[in-house]
């Protein structure tokens, strides 16, 4: 297939998806419009810090990074090597690695935000951003609108503390029912964030993390709060067409525990080939990311239903572990008994095929 030189193609949503697609594309030799609703880049975020994971996918981190045609090296971040897990009837538990599990971007509109690193990337490659613009999704050849249905919620604060760089994970109903709660903490800056599914609830279920942290002598002062929305469905793998759906639009996303940027990244990756006729390159990491999202979605069920007994073993294990990162991603290796009870909960779980 010959591509046109300056043919136009248009992404609506410039989030990391939409922007790791127009990296590609126009390295591909296509011109790119990105059309944005809000009025900058990153408007949709709240300067929250987030994990890019290391374990999913069957590349390592950097390398498809790399991959995506952005540099790693240049990326503002910092790697986890280590957290605490709290699980209620046990002293928190440290976990610790000799690769990094994953790397804290920060969200959102400041200069140092891995939104705006993007942007940077498009603009070099002269990429045309329309903020303040809506544009027919039908006619659209990307859509990476993001979230359009929510299956799960996050809560979150922005706090700050004098307290040293650290990393959380809180687990039980207490914290966040069907889900889990986390504190991240990087000079000063932190974000406390709940995620999980919907519940009768009235009440926020931030409250009790912030209550938590403060009963065991933890200094935060909240900021500012927010509120997100993930949009999780397994995908039609026969019905590819346009406008391709990447990102949370089109559920890019690991439904374990909602480390999603690595996935939408290569969501983009996959559209740019598809879109420059390279099918083949397309078809081999959709093939992965569909395989990887049914896996995380078995991941789910099987989480969701774990005993608090059951939930202390596997604590322990990774604490005894020497190399805790490689039982995560054994965790997401093919498996036909974990890909076909995903097929038979899809519809008691709030996920929907795209």
């Amino acid at each position: 297939m010959i591509i046109k030189e300056n043919s136009k193609t248009h992404i609506v949503g410039a989030g990391i998806a939409g922007m790791t697609a127009a990296i590609n594309l126009s390295k591909f030799g296509k011109s790119v419009i990105i059309y944005e609703k809000n009025d900058s880049i990153g408007a949709s975020r709240h300067g929250d810090l987030e994990g890019i994971e290391n374990w999913i996918l069957s590349k390592n981190l950097p390398e498809s990074i790399a991959e995506c045609g952005i540099d790693f090296n240049g990326i503002p971040k910092f790697p986890i090597f280590e957290f605490f897990v709290h699980l209620n009837g046990i002293k928190p538990v440290k976990i610790k690695s000799q690769e990094p599990f994953f790397y804290i971007v920060k969200r959102g509109t400041s200069i140092d935000s891995f939104d705006n690193y993007l942007a940077e990337r498009c603009n070099s490659l002269n990429v045309k951003f329309l903020f303040n613009q809506s544009y027919d999704i039908s006619t659209a050849d990307i859509n990476a609108t993001g979230a359009y249905r929510a299956a799960a919620y996050i809560r979150g604060a922005q706090i700050v503390t004098d307290l040293p760089n650290q990393v959380h994970l809180l687990l039980g109903k207490e914290f966040a029912p069907r889900g889990y709660a986390y504190l991240i903490i990087n000079d000063g800056f932190g974000t406390m964030a709940t995620a999980f599914k919907k519940s009768a609830r009235g009440n926020d279920p931030l409250n009790p993390c912030i209550k938590y942290f403060k009963t065991i002598g933890f200094d935060l002062k909240v900021k500012s709060t927010f509120t997100n929305r993930g949009s999780f469905n397994l995908p039609n793998l026969w019905d590819i067409k346009k406008p391709i759906k990447i990102g949370e639009a089109g559920g890019y996303q690991d439904y374990l525990f909602g480390f999603g940027m690595r996935i939408a990244m290569y969501s983009g990756l996959s559209a740019a080939y598809k879109l420059s006729g390279k099918n083949f390159q397309s078809k081999i990491i959709n093939r992965e990311l569909n395989i990887k999202r049914r896996i995380s979605f078995a991941n789910r069920l099987l989480f969701e239903n774990l005993s608090i007994n059951n939930a202390k073993y596997w604590v322990n294990r990774f604490e005894k572990s020497k190399a805790p990162l490689n039982i995560l991603r054994e965790a997401y290796n093919w498996n036909w008994k974990k890909i076909i009870k995903s097929i038979k909960l899809t519809n008691q779980y709030a996920i929907r095929f795209s």
